[in-house]
């Protein structure tokens, strides 16, 4: 199946997930509807409702609770989404301005906690504890991530395991949990559950791999952020990490030196560049993205043929090539 043909297969269910995104955004304060929907409709593929509604369908789910849980997650990545762009300076965002640099650092941490809190205001309606515990785990942990990932700024010693830790937490933790969410609607089994979580571990890594690597080799117009954003913002990536111990010692020393200065020159970003090319970082960084897919492909083996099942092997291929 081509990934095409999933947002098809989907295309009335994401547009309820969108009536939903939309419909409890509205407030007393109208600068929350205005900052949310922003962002929300700035673009991006929805992967992780996506992912939920998959992962419900695949598990026999015929309800429609679904639609209100895939707009939950997407509310709680939003809300991840304006954080981090006010931490990171964020100049660009999904193609169009950062939400920060049109309503204010302020506006947009402040609308960040109120889609945080919406969606646990309407899981909370569920009255499904496991949904909660879910949630609850998923939110402590991103947050614990980006408080890592944070602390690691401009550190060049950082270790492929200790980042690979990183974003396990940061990225990994929501995709897995919007796995698990369909699962448990659909009252799958403990092992289809198991695997679900695992499939979307496993996507999850891919997926902030899979950002890596475009950071070191997409074109602008097309990643729709600055490229080499990591890079300018103290970020210490997996191609890097891998520079970092193929590298020569001259070029290890320089790198540290750049990672160390408060500016970075063009001359600075155009050394790491050519030092992440002659050193294939980018094939390296692909290379573990490719492994972490085919582990979450093998994730799905528990299921029954399906065109769920085919179209959840589709997302995971579309992730391990986005636009390179």
């Amino acid at each position: 199946m081509k990934i095409e043909e999933v947002w098809k297969l989907l295309e009335q269910d994401l547009a309820e997930v969108e009536r939903c995104i939309a419909g409890n955004l509205h407030s007393g304060a109208p600068l929350i509807r205005d900052v949310g929907l922003h962002l929300l409709r700035g673009g991006g593929k929805r992967i992780r409702p996506l992912l939920l509604l998959l992962a419900a369908r695949v598990c026999g789910y015929r309800g429609d609770r679904h639609y209100l849980l895939a707009s939950v997650i997407e509310y709680i990545h939003t809300a991840s989404l304006l954080h981090d762009d006010v931490v990171d300076d964020a100049v660009i965002r999904r193609g169009q301005d950062a939400a920060n640099r049109v309503f204010g650092n302020q506006a947009s941490i402040l609308v960040g906690d109120y889609l945080y809190s919406k969606a646990l205001y309407l899981a909370v309606r569920e009255e499904n504890q496991e949904i909660m515990n879910v949630l609850s785990d998923a939110t402590t942990v991103m947050s614990e991530g980006e408080v890592m990932q944070l602390s690691q700024i401009g550190n060049p010693d950082l270790t492929e395991e200790d980042y690979l830790g990183v974003i396990t937490k940061k990225t990994a933790v929501l995709i897995a949990a919007a796995c698990e969410l369909g699962a448990i609607l659909a009252e799958a089994s403990p092992v289809l559950r198991k695997a679900l979580v695992s499939f979307g571990n496993a996507v999850g890594i891919a997926f902030q791999l899979s950002d890596d690597a475009l950071d070191y080799s997409a074109q602008e117009g097309r990643l729709g952020k600055k490229v080499g954003k990591d890079l300018q913002e103290g970020k210490v990536t997996l191609p890097l990490i891998h520079v970092l111990r193929e590298g020569r010692e001259d070029e290890k020393a320089r790198i540290r030196r750049i990672f160390e200065a408060e500016k970075k020159s063009a001359e600075d970003l155009d050394f790491v560049f050519d030092c992440i090319e002659k050193y294939g970082a980018v094939a390296y960084t692909l290379q573990h993205t490719r492994a972490c897919i085919e582990q979450a492909q093998r994730d799905l083996e528990p299921f029954e043929d399906s065109s769920a099942k085919d179209a959840l092997l589709s997302v995971s291929d579309f992730i391990s090539r986005r636009d390179l």
